[in-house]
């Protein structure tokens, strides 16, 4: 008969328990100088060992072999804790046996002695669902046990548990599983049964189960059945588990830094159409919350990617504490998802609630920036009045100087090292008009300037970056008027080309200008 991976991968000994090794160095030295106390508390979050490693525990004090911290798996005491059949070693759900008959009961049995084992061992799991008359039934006994007793409580809340009962108890805190260590241990299982998997979707299961070895194992068994040929791939783990990429998360964000509502629920209902679960888009958005601030606070995680750079340039107007309200909006909408039955409606009002935060001018951080060097001068006195209209001093001067043609001296830039000289100048010009849009053309290269088309090229890394700046037509707009404010060049086509890939006729100037003309489109080109 099949048995689940987290039931054949659970630890038999202090040996096989990961990444809780400071509780085993602890509970090992206690029974080898016999000074087990007689009364656990195993506190932390879901599936990081807490009862695997009581039944441990148990198995250890009462091993027939009486090794040091080493239980047998042979003599039959071992068997039958492992089995979950021993009378000696009693597992209790206090989510189902929370109440005060339940305690009264235990508190009887607890006079009887050890049937074979050498000590009776009460496993309560989620200890801090009993009721307070059942922790008051329960306090005497806790306190001063019979010698051949000894309670290993567990429990997900700590805080729950009244502080009478933790003065009783020795407490050992588990910590989450790092992500290195968990997805080491599932590379070993996955190696064991048989099957590959890709890195990627190692850490995709890791980010799905928190950090829990036991939900981690539970979506293995789920991709064993599902792999093709014996290999769980990224592509199929995003599919089962209806995970959003992070480019779409990253477009999200775009759209909210942008303001452009309407784009924005665009995006959201496509990403529903395929699927996604509005809760998991919102656990994407928090993560990307998260990877920003913390990259911010110069304690980021793991090096980011150009993605996560361009991203964090988006945000770099916004201060950290928007970010931290923003994020909890989320969190706060994401925990109404669970208990109210219109998750679509309020996942709408959350982005546009994120857009009116978090979006607005993406140039005003840099004229703020340019206002503080000195750069631009403040608005001057009002010395002037035409009827109802003011007219500052700044105005009148510079009335005399607006002119239809360019700055004199840029004109004459026409040939194709002087254009592309000016990048820089360039970039700085459409920083001005969009920052969002200047983070994302900053990581292509300016490769020819031919027919007064910019042939700009992206490398492979940088695909989401051509994404994001040909999504828009105004894009392109706002490349070719940076262009000709600082070249001179007027007529300017803008084209967006991935490394390696040729030149399209539409790239031709000349080309595009006939077909205009013409309205027509063009049907095969030959050499």
């Amino acid at each position: 008969m099949y048995l689940v991976l987290a039931r054949k991968y659970r630890p038999k000994n202090f040996e096989e328990v990961w990444g809780q090794g400071p509780i085993i160095d602890v509970l090992k030295k206690a029974i080898k100088e016999e000074r087990t106390a007689h009364a656990y508390l195993f506190s932390g979050p879901r599936g990081t060992g807490k009862t695997s490693v009581a039944r441990v525990f148990a198995k250890a004090l009462n091993c027939e072999k009486n090794s040091i911290g080493k239980p047998c798996d042979k003599c039959e005491i071992c068997r039958n804790i492992a089995a979950g059949s021993s009378m000696d070693v009693l597992e209790i759900d206090a989510a189902s046996n929370r109440g005060i008959d339940e305690i009264r009961s235990l508190r009887e049995n607890v006079n009887l002695t050890p049937s074979s084992a050498r000590f009776k061992i009460y496993i309560i799991d989620e200890v801090h669902m009993l009721t307070e008359p059942a922790w008051n039934a329960l306090l005497k006994t806790l306190e001063e046990p019979p010698d051949y007793v000894k309670f290993f409580l567990a429990t997900t809340a700590p805080e729950k548990i009244p502080s009478t009962i933790l003065s009783r108890c020795q407490r050992f805190n588990f910590k989450p599983f790092e992500q290195g260590e968990l997805i080491k241990r599932l590379k070993e299982i996955c190696k064991k049964e048989g099957f590959t998997i890709e890195d990627e979707a190692l850490k995709a299961v890791y980010d799905f189960s928190g950090a829990s070895m036991r939900d981690a194992l539970s979506v293995l068994d789920q991709l064993f059945v599902n792999a093709e040929d014996n290999n769980v791939t990224y592509h199929g783990v995003k599919e089962f588990l209806g995970l959003v990429e992070e480019k779409s998360v990253g477009e999200i964000l775009m759209l909210v830094r942008e303001k452009d509502v309407k784009q924005l629920l665009v995006l959201f209902h496509s990403l529903l159409a395929e699927g996604k679960d509005p809760a998991v888009i919102m656990e994407g958005i928090i993560k990307r919350f998260k990877g920003i601030i913390l990259e911010r606070m110069s304690v980021g995680e793991t090096t980011p990617s150009e993605e996560d750079k361009t991203l964090y340039g988006l945000f770099e107007g916004v201060e950290t504490e928007v970010l931290l309200s923003a994020v909890s909006l989320v969190i706060e909408y994401k925990n109404r998802l669970r208990v109210e039955n219109i998750p679509v409606v309020l996942s709408e009002i959350l982005l546009i609630k994120l857009a009116q935060i978090l979006g607005g001018d993406t140039a005003l951080p840099q004229k703020t920036a340019e206002r503080k060097e000195g750069k631009v001068q403040p608005k001057s006195k009002q010395v002037a009045k035409d009827g109802d209209i003011f007219v500052s001093e700044r105005t009148v001067k510079e009335k005399p100087a607006e002119r239809e043609d360019v700055v004199e001296g840029k004109a004459s830039l026409k040939n194709e090292e002087e254009v592309l000289a000016q990048w820089k100048n360039i970039l700085s010009e459409v920083k001005k008009a969009k920052a969002t849009l200047e983070a994302a053309v900053r990581e292509g290269s300016p490769v020819s300037f031919k027919n007064n088309t910019l042939v700009i090229s992206f490398g492979s890394k940088y695909e989401f970056h051509k994404s994001l700046v040909e999504g828009k037509q105004s894009n392109i707009k706002i490349i070719e008027g940076a262009i000709t404010k600082i070249t001179g060049v007027k007529d300017v086509n803008v084209s967006l080309v991935s490394e390696g890939e040729q030149e399209s006729p539409m790239d031709n100037g000349d080309v595009k200008k006939i077909v205009d003309f013409f309205g027509g489109e063009i049907i095969n080109v030959e050499e």
